[in-house]
Protein backbone atom coordinates (compact mmCIF):
# COMPACT_ATOMS: atom_id res chain seq x y z
CA UNK A 1 0.00 0.00 0.00
CA UNK A 2 1.43 3.31 -1.08
CA UNK A 3 -0.16 6.72 -0.46
CA UNK A 4 0.50 9.52 -2.96
CA UNK A 5 -0.59 12.70 -1.22
CA UNK A 6 -0.23 15.04 -4.22
CA UNK A 7 -2.72 13.06 -6.32
CA UNK A 8 -4.91 11.79 -3.49
CA UNK A 9 -4.31 8.22 -4.65
CA UNK A 10 -3.51 5.06 -2.73
CA UNK A 11 -1.79 2.34 -4.75
CA UNK A 12 -2.37 -1.35 -4.01
CA UNK A 13 -0.30 -4.30 -5.24
CA UNK A 14 -1.65 -7.84 -5.48
CA UNK A 15 1.20 -9.09 -3.29
CA UNK A 16 0.09 -6.69 -0.53
CA UNK A 17 -3.48 -7.92 -0.86
CA UNK A 18 -2.30 -11.51 -0.50
CA UNK A 19 -0.42 -10.49 2.65
CA UNK A 20 -3.59 -8.85 4.05
CA UNK A 21 -5.56 -12.05 3.46
CA UNK A 22 -2.78 -14.13 5.05
CA UNK A 23 -2.06 -11.80 7.98
CA UNK A 24 -3.00 -8.09 8.09
CA UNK A 25 -0.14 -7.28 10.46
CA UNK A 26 2.34 -8.79 8.01
CA UNK A 27 0.98 -6.42 5.35
CA UNK A 28 1.34 -3.43 7.70
CA UNK A 29 4.90 -4.33 8.65
CA UNK A 30 5.76 -4.85 5.00
CA UNK A 31 4.70 -1.27 4.31
CA UNK A 32 6.31 0.30 7.38
CA UNK A 33 9.49 -1.81 7.67
CA UNK A 34 10.46 -2.63 4.07
CA UNK A 35 14.14 -3.02 4.94
CA UNK A 36 13.29 -6.01 7.16
CA UNK A 37 11.83 -7.95 4.26
CA UNK A 38 14.11 -10.75 3.20
CA UNK A 39 13.78 -13.50 0.67
CA UNK A 40 14.68 -17.16 0.87
CA UNK A 41 16.68 -19.58 -1.21
CA UNK A 42 13.40 -20.46 -2.92
CA UNK A 43 12.63 -16.83 -3.82
CA UNK A 44 16.07 -16.01 -5.21
CA UNK A 45 16.01 -19.22 -7.24
CA UNK A 46 12.66 -18.08 -8.60
CA UNK A 47 14.01 -14.62 -9.41
CA UNK A 48 16.94 -16.16 -11.28
CA UNK A 49 14.63 -18.37 -13.37
CA UNK A 50 12.35 -15.38 -14.06
CA UNK A 51 15.36 -13.46 -15.35
CA UNK A 52 16.30 -16.30 -17.69
CA UNK A 53 12.72 -16.55 -19.00
CA UNK A 54 12.68 -12.82 -19.75
CA UNK A 55 15.96 -13.21 -21.65
CA UNK A 56 14.53 -16.16 -23.60
CA UNK A 57 11.33 -14.31 -24.50
CA UNK A 58 13.33 -11.36 -25.79
CA UNK A 59 15.68 -13.68 -27.74
CA UNK A 60 13.37 -16.31 -29.32
CA UNK A 61 16.15 -18.46 -30.75
CA UNK A 62 17.95 -18.81 -27.40
CA UNK A 63 19.00 -22.37 -26.64
CA UNK A 64 18.36 -24.14 -23.35
CA UNK A 65 22.04 -24.13 -22.37
CA UNK A 66 22.26 -20.34 -22.74
CA UNK A 67 19.03 -19.87 -20.81
CA UNK A 68 20.32 -22.04 -17.97
CA UNK A 69 23.56 -20.05 -17.87
CA UNK A 70 21.59 -16.81 -17.57
CA UNK A 71 19.69 -18.26 -14.62
CA UNK A 72 22.76 -19.63 -12.85
CA UNK A 73 24.69 -16.38 -13.30
CA UNK A 74 21.77 -14.41 -11.88
CA UNK A 75 21.46 -16.81 -8.95
CA UNK A 76 25.17 -16.44 -8.16
CA UNK A 77 24.71 -12.66 -8.16
CA UNK A 78 21.58 -12.74 -5.97
CA UNK A 79 23.23 -14.96 -3.35
CA UNK A 80 25.63 -12.08 -2.71
CA UNK A 81 23.48 -9.00 -3.26
CA UNK A 82 20.14 -10.05 -1.71
CA UNK A 83 19.07 -10.71 1.85
CA UNK A 84 17.80 -14.29 2.03
CA UNK A 85 17.31 -17.23 4.37
CA UNK A 86 18.00 -20.90 3.83
CA UNK A 87 14.87 -23.04 4.05
CA UNK A 88 14.51 -26.80 3.82
CA UNK A 89 15.96 -26.97 0.29
CA UNK A 90 19.22 -28.91 0.01
CA UNK A 91 21.91 -26.34 -0.97
CA UNK A 92 23.67 -29.02 -3.02
CA UNK A 93 20.57 -29.12 -5.24
CA UNK A 94 20.25 -25.38 -5.90
CA UNK A 95 21.88 -25.43 -9.32
CA UNK A 96 20.26 -28.75 -10.25
CA UNK A 97 16.80 -27.37 -9.49
CA UNK A 98 17.47 -24.13 -11.39
CA UNK A 99 18.63 -26.05 -14.45
CA UNK A 100 15.62 -28.37 -14.23
CA UNK A 101 13.13 -25.48 -13.94
CA UNK A 102 14.67 -23.75 -16.95
CA UNK A 103 14.43 -26.99 -18.89
CA UNK A 104 10.77 -27.46 -17.99
CA UNK A 105 9.94 -23.92 -19.17
CA UNK A 106 11.98 -24.25 -22.36
CA UNK A 107 10.64 -27.68 -23.36
CA UNK A 108 7.11 -27.78 -21.93
CA UNK A 109 5.84 -24.22 -21.47
CA UNK A 110 7.55 -22.11 -24.17
CA UNK A 111 6.14 -24.16 -27.10
CA UNK A 112 2.65 -23.14 -25.93
CA UNK A 113 3.49 -19.42 -25.62
CA UNK A 114 3.16 -16.95 -28.49
CA UNK A 115 6.34 -14.88 -28.61
CA UNK A 116 6.55 -11.21 -29.63
CA UNK A 117 4.61 -9.75 -26.71
CA UNK A 118 5.53 -7.50 -23.78
CA UNK A 119 7.77 -8.67 -20.92
CA UNK A 120 7.81 -7.10 -17.45
CA UNK A 121 4.90 -4.77 -18.19
CA UNK A 122 4.45 -2.14 -15.45
CA UNK A 123 0.90 -0.93 -14.91
CA UNK A 124 -1.25 1.37 -12.80
CA UNK A 125 -4.99 1.83 -13.19
CA UNK A 126 -7.90 3.20 -11.13
CA UNK A 127 -10.26 0.68 -9.58
CA UNK A 128 -13.11 3.17 -9.64
CA UNK A 129 -13.65 3.38 -5.89
CA UNK A 130 -12.88 6.06 -3.32
CA UNK A 131 -12.22 5.34 0.35
CA UNK A 132 -12.06 8.13 2.94
CA UNK A 133 -11.17 10.63 0.23
CA UNK A 134 -8.51 8.42 -1.39
CA UNK A 135 -8.84 7.16 -4.97
CA UNK A 136 -7.84 3.48 -4.99
CA UNK A 137 -5.52 2.31 -7.77
CA UNK A 138 -3.84 -1.01 -8.51
CA UNK A 139 -0.22 -1.17 -9.63
CA UNK A 140 2.29 -3.90 -10.39
CA UNK A 141 4.32 -5.69 -13.05
CA UNK A 142 3.03 -8.44 -15.34
CA UNK A 143 5.60 -11.06 -16.32
CA UNK A 144 4.37 -11.40 -19.91
CA UNK A 145 1.48 -10.35 -22.16
CA UNK A 146 1.39 -12.13 -25.50
CA UNK A 147 0.34 -10.38 -28.75
CA UNK A 148 -3.27 -11.52 -28.30
CA UNK A 149 -3.52 -10.19 -24.73
CA UNK A 150 -3.05 -13.50 -22.91
CA UNK A 151 -1.47 -12.79 -19.52
CA UNK A 152 1.26 -15.05 -18.13
CA UNK A 153 2.82 -15.23 -14.69
CA UNK A 154 5.80 -17.51 -14.14
CA UNK A 155 5.87 -19.47 -10.90
CA UNK A 156 8.52 -21.71 -9.37
CA UNK A 157 6.93 -24.00 -6.81
CA UNK A 158 7.53 -27.05 -4.66
CA UNK A 159 4.37 -28.74 -5.96
CA UNK A 160 1.79 -28.47 -8.73
CA UNK A 161 -0.96 -25.85 -8.65
CA UNK A 162 -4.64 -26.67 -8.17
CA UNK A 163 -6.56 -25.10 -11.09
CA UNK A 164 -9.93 -25.17 -9.32
CA UNK A 165 -8.47 -23.37 -6.30
CA UNK A 166 -6.80 -20.69 -8.43
CA UNK A 167 -9.97 -20.07 -10.46
CA UNK A 168 -12.02 -19.73 -7.27
CA UNK A 169 -9.80 -17.61 -5.03
CA UNK A 170 -6.62 -16.22 -6.64
CA UNK A 171 -6.27 -12.43 -6.36
CA UNK A 172 -3.41 -11.95 -8.82
CA UNK A 173 -5.36 -12.92 -11.97
CA UNK A 174 -8.13 -10.47 -11.06
CA UNK A 175 -5.74 -7.55 -10.51
CA UNK A 176 -3.83 -8.31 -13.72
CA UNK A 177 -7.02 -8.84 -15.75
CA UNK A 178 -8.22 -5.43 -14.61
CA UNK A 179 -4.93 -3.96 -15.80
CA UNK A 180 -4.96 -5.39 -19.32
CA UNK A 181 -8.64 -4.52 -19.76
CA UNK A 182 -8.20 -0.96 -18.48
CA UNK A 183 -5.07 -0.34 -20.54
CA UNK A 184 -6.36 -1.78 -23.80
CA UNK A 185 -4.38 -5.02 -24.05
CA UNK A 186 -7.44 -7.25 -23.86
CA UNK A 187 -11.17 -7.34 -23.26
CA UNK A 188 -13.09 -9.33 -20.68
CA UNK A 189 -13.06 -12.24 -20.20
CA UNK A 190 -9.27 -12.20 -19.79
CA UNK A 191 -7.21 -15.36 -20.31
CA UNK A 192 -4.66 -15.58 -17.47
CA UNK A 193 -2.17 -18.44 -17.35
CA UNK A 194 0.26 -19.57 -14.67
CA UNK A 195 3.39 -21.11 -16.12
CA UNK A 196 4.48 -23.31 -13.22
CA UNK A 197 7.90 -24.92 -12.92
CA UNK A 198 8.19 -27.51 -10.17
CA UNK A 199 11.34 -27.33 -8.05
CA UNK A 200 12.47 -30.87 -8.75
CA UNK A 201 15.46 -32.76 -10.13
CA UNK A 202 13.34 -34.11 -12.97
CA UNK A 203 11.86 -31.30 -15.11
CA UNK A 204 8.14 -30.90 -14.52
CA UNK A 205 5.87 -28.03 -15.58
CA UNK A 206 2.22 -27.13 -15.96
CA UNK A 207 0.16 -24.36 -17.50
CA UNK A 208 -2.83 -23.45 -15.32
CA UNK A 209 -5.50 -21.39 -17.08
CA UNK A 210 -7.67 -18.98 -15.09
CA UNK A 211 -10.54 -16.92 -16.50
CA UNK A 212 -11.38 -13.46 -15.19
CA UNK A 213 -14.29 -11.23 -16.16
CA UNK A 214 -15.92 -8.03 -14.92
CA UNK A 215 -17.72 -9.86 -12.11
CA UNK A 216 -14.37 -10.76 -10.53
CA UNK A 217 -13.29 -7.11 -10.66
CA UNK A 218 -16.54 -6.03 -9.00
CA UNK A 219 -15.89 -8.60 -6.26
CA UNK A 220 -12.34 -7.25 -5.81
CA UNK A 221 -13.71 -3.71 -5.34
CA UNK A 222 -16.25 -5.01 -2.83
CA UNK A 223 -13.66 -6.90 -0.75
CA UNK A 224 -11.21 -4.00 -0.87
CA UNK A 225 -13.57 -1.51 0.74
CA UNK A 226 -13.50 -2.90 4.31
CA UNK A 227 -9.77 -3.61 4.01
CA UNK A 228 -9.03 -0.01 3.05
CA UNK A 229 -11.46 1.47 5.59
CA UNK A 230 -9.74 -0.52 8.34
CA UNK A 231 -6.22 0.31 7.11
CA UNK A 232 -6.94 4.04 6.88
CA UNK A 233 -8.82 4.18 10.19
CA UNK A 234 -6.07 2.36 12.13
CA UNK A 235 -3.18 3.97 10.27
CA UNK A 236 0.19 2.33 9.91
CA UNK A 237 1.47 3.17 13.42
CA UNK A 238 -0.86 0.81 15.29
CA UNK A 239 -0.97 -2.97 15.10
CA UNK A 240 -3.41 -4.60 12.70
CA UNK A 241 -5.06 -7.98 13.23
CA UNK A 242 -2.57 -10.85 13.51
CA UNK A 243 -3.03 -14.37 12.19
CA UNK A 244 -0.60 -16.94 13.58
CA UNK A 245 -2.56 -19.92 12.27
CA UNK A 246 -1.07 -19.65 8.77
CA UNK A 247 1.74 -22.08 7.96
CA UNK A 248 4.00 -19.17 6.93
CA UNK A 249 3.86 -17.67 10.42
CA UNK A 250 7.34 -18.79 11.45
CA UNK A 251 10.87 -17.47 11.74
CA UNK A 252 11.82 -19.34 8.59
CA UNK A 253 9.11 -17.89 6.35
CA UNK A 254 8.15 -14.48 7.76
CA UNK A 255 10.62 -11.59 7.70
CA UNK A 256 8.81 -9.86 10.59
CA UNK A 257 8.75 -12.78 13.03
CA UNK A 258 11.23 -11.12 15.41
CA UNK A 259 9.04 -8.03 15.89
CA UNK A 260 5.76 -9.95 15.97
CA UNK A 261 5.09 -13.39 17.47
CA UNK A 262 8.81 -14.06 17.90
CA UNK A 263 9.01 -11.15 20.36
CA UNK A 264 6.62 -13.06 22.66
CA UNK A 265 7.17 -16.75 21.95
CA UNK A 266 10.61 -18.39 22.01
CA UNK A 267 11.78 -21.66 20.48
CA UNK A 268 11.22 -23.28 23.87
CA UNK A 269 7.53 -22.35 23.90
CA UNK A 270 7.22 -23.57 20.29
CA UNK A 271 8.86 -26.94 20.91
CA UNK A 272 6.51 -29.92 20.98
CA UNK A 273 6.41 -31.63 24.39
CA UNK A 274 7.29 -35.28 24.72
CA UNK A 275 4.41 -37.41 23.50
Amino acid sequence: MRFHNASGRVFIRQSWLNDVVMCPERARLGATMPTMRSGSDATIMGTAVHHAIECALNTPDMGLDVMQQHALSKFTELRVTESWKQTNIDPDKYEVFIGSMCESWHNDIAPNVEFGGQTEYKFAYPLGIEIAGWSVWCEGTIDYIDPKGVVYDWKTASRAYNAREKQATAIQPTVYAGAVAALGWSEFPVDFRYGVMIRNEKPKAQIVRVRRDEAHLRWLRHTLKPIMHTAIALGEDRNWQMNDTHNLCSERWCSYWSVCKGAFISDIELSVPEQ
